[in-house]
């Protein structure tokens, strides 16, 4: 990379067509093609104070990043000043490199992409920009997922210490009261550092227990005071930790045209392998033909974010447990679930399909600004118009009589 072109600050008296930015903790690399011509203007290290000072001096300006930490407040903080904000894939960056750089990454060679892929490729899908309410949902649910992890980790020490020592406490017991019961009655044998040290454990898995606790409520103010997480809410299987997780992810409904572009915006849509031209599709191992909707579809793909997705799939085997204790209503998702294990489908593909058409019904909800109705959720929606002209047709024959 040329030397001549490095700088140390942006020429606020140019006009600039995209500025791309390879955010870091306390700077960031920026790499800025102004609109006269395609020179690259490259600055290897700019404080984020330095960028908002410049950033307010320039024009209507199009900012490119990847989606950092910390790249939501940036990107909302250069929209109040007028700018525009794209925000591209990681995945898009490092195939940019890879084929233009020869797999050199540097901060100024992934600056040059961010600022070359807002620039030229059109086609490419931004990801969106979270709002301030979505910010602190986020924030919320992850120090409530770190502290989870704290605390199922020390709940697992505590217990296989006890095992070693010949403390039998049942699976699954969360009591804490039992458990110092149980170290109590071999203190002799622990010994007193062993002991407190025991206890110490268990305190430190009580106390953030107490913690989580009092961050579900807070989640829980947040997912009521959010119209869109709170419409999610009420959909069977789903709960505050999967609506708060979809309201993150989701952003504006509008942004997908149809379910399944939801539904692969989740990673649980098949992916399409189709190439070339077959004659005679192959049979299944059973001997039947595949039907045409499955032929030259794969497995899921998994894309998008892993724990909206992890929390959706609970929420399909929670219904499934439901089911099978003869506890869910009687409703399409029951005769569904029924059809399926029917068939002979395996658990697994019935619990994907099953959070795939629980993303479909939220789709639903939040696109026809309907609630929730256990009856007509899973009813293809071709069903619910043939069954609703009668309806009209009959209302519209009591008015004329």
């Amino acid at each position: 990379m040329s030397k001549k072109n490095t700088r140390n600050a942006l020429d606020t008296s140019l006009s600039y067509a995209v500025i791309g930015l390879d955010l870091a903790k306390a700077d960031c690399a920026v790499a800025a093609v102004p609109c006269a011509d395609d020179e690259l203007g490259l600055i290897d290290r700019m404080d984020y104070e330095s960028l908002f000072e410049q950033a307010e001096k320039l024009g209507p300006t199009l900012f490119a990043m990847e989606p950092c930490c910390g790249y939501s407040q940036i990107s909302l903080r250069l929209q109040n000043m007028g700018h525009e904000v794209k925000v591209i894939s990681g995945h898009a960056v490092k195939n940019w490199i890879a084929t233009h750089k020869s797999n050199q990454k540097t901060d100024l060679n992934d600056a040059t992409a961010l600022a070359k892929l807002a620039l030229y490729d059109h086609d490419l899908q931004p990801i969106r920009v979270k709002n301030v309410e979505e910010c602190r949902i986020a924030s919320v649910q992850a120090i409530r997922i770190q502290l989870r992890t704290q605390a199922t980790k020390s709940l697992v020490c505590f217990k296989s210490l006890c095992q070693c020592w010949g403390i039998v406490i049942r699976r699954g017991s969360l009591n804490t009261k039992k458990m110092a019961e149980a170290v109590a009655a071999v203190e002799k044998l622990l010994g007193a550092e062993v002991a407190s040290s025991l206890m110490i454990l268990r305190d430190a898995y009580k106390f953030t227990m107490k913690q989580i606790n009092a961050l579900d409520k807070l989640l829980d103010a947040l997912v009521e005071a959010n119209e869109q997480a709170r419409t999610m809410k009420t959909v069977l299987g789903i709960g505050t930790q999967t609506a708060a997780r979809l309201a993150v992810t989701t952003g504006d409904i509008k942004r997908f045209p149809m379910p399944r572009s939801y539904v692969a915006y989740f990673g649980l849509a098949p992916r399409n392998i189709i190439t070339g031209h077959s004659g005679t599709p192959s049979p299944s191992k059973r001997g039947a033909l595949k039907p045409v909707s499955s032929r030259g579809q794969g497995k899921v793909s998994r894309r998008g974010d892993r724990v909206a997705r992890s929390f959706i799939i609970q929420g399909a085997a929670t219904i499934y447990m439901l089911y099978c204790k003869d506890m869910l209503p009687e409703c399409q998702l029951r005769r569904w679930l029924h059809e399926q294990i029917k068939r002979g489908k395996p658990y697994g593909k019935i619990i994907v399909s099953l959070a795939a058409k629980l993303l479909r019904i939220v789709w639903a909800l939040l696109t026809y600004g309907e609630k929730f109705d256990s009856h007509k959720a899973g009813v293809p929606r071709s069903v619910l118009a043939a069954m609703e002209k009668p309806l009209k047709h009959d209302a519209a024959a009591e008015s004329a009589a």
